[in-house]
């Protein structure tokens, strides 16, 4: 999957549809299960982000990953209130983060994510130190079968 450099980084929005596409600056790969109960409280994973260009700028210390089911987001990335990590990337440099999911649907009702199969997207924003536009990037489609 190529990452989509974009100017927003509005909230994913519950049953919207989600796509990606086009170059972006990084390239994200993430190491996540393939299964999980649905009793259990998140999936947690790891993000690897490699930069596809030269980048300074400030990262949240963990990626933000999210379920999408039959292309609509079913779970959304859990909030985060961290302190940002200050990123230096030379073309190839790479670096990890930690990531995870609550498995709890975005739907009014909430709830645990229903059995089956899903897509686990991760997503990395960074807000450049020259004070551009911020980069986001995505990695995925990772599957994900909850039984």
């Amino acid at each position: 999957m190529n990452p989509a450099p974009t100017t927003s980084t509005d909230p994913l929005g519950c049953g919207q549809p989600f796509e990606t596409s086009g170059d972006g600056v990084l390239t994200v790969d993430g190491r996540f299960p393939s299964t999980a109960s649905g009793t259990d409280r998140a999936v947690t994973g790891t993000v690897e982000v490699t930069g596809r260009r030269a980048v300074r700028g400030v990262v949240s210390p963990r990626a933000e990953v999210f379920l999408v089911r039959q292309g609509a987001v079913a779970a959304v990335p859990a909030a985060q209130d961290l302190i940002g990590v200050q990123w230096d990337l030379a073309v190839g440099d790479v670096e990890q983060l930690p990531g995870d999911v609550p498995l709890v649907s975005c739907e009014p009702a909430g709830g645990p994510v229903p059995a089956g199969d899903y897509e686990l997207y991760a997503r990395v924003v960074i807000v450049p130190a020259d004070g551009t536009d911020r980069l986001v990037s995505f990695g995925g489609p990772w599957p994900l079968r909850v039984t």
